[in-house]
């Protein structure tokens, strides 16, 4: 799997999990208590052999961003690949919240084209699957 990169877009709030996301990111909710939502995707993603993994945010990440750490705790962590995360920017383009996926996507296109990786698996956070 060196020739795939992951994405993980952690970037849109169910509204019916609102008072749940009120402080943090869907990816960041807790689940049977000692994992979040996000470490299925990040399991997955590493034991298929994925090194690079890119974490696009959108508001409320800070608690995600203390759970996922440097990335040495998933062995996401190198030079050139390991895990990445990726909040939005306030620039002229993009007033600090991405207007969905795409949005997302093209505010982060350099981080995409700098990776060694030819191919990009690309996930929502909300999803739970083995």
């Amino acid at each position: 799997m060196k020739d795939f990169m992951g994405l993980i877009y952690t970037g849109e709030n169910d509204a019916r999990l609102r008072e749940l996301t009120l402080s943090r990111a869907v990816a960041a909710l807790p689940l049977v208590g000692r994992y979040r939502i996000i470490d299925f995707q990040m399991s997955n993603l590493v034991n298929s052999g994925v090194r690079n993994v890119g974490v696009i945010t959108q508001r409320n990440y800070h608690s995600l961003m203390d759970h996922l750490g440097s990335g040495k705790e998933w062995d996401l962590h190198g030079k050139h690949d390991g895990l990445f995360i990726l909040p939005p920017f306030l620039t002229r383009d993009n007033v600090g919240v991405y207007e969905g996926m795409l949005d997302a996507l093209r505010s982060n296109i350099g981080y995409i084209k700098r990776s060694r990786q030819e191919y990009v698996m690309l996930s929502d956070s909300h999803v739970v699957y083995n």
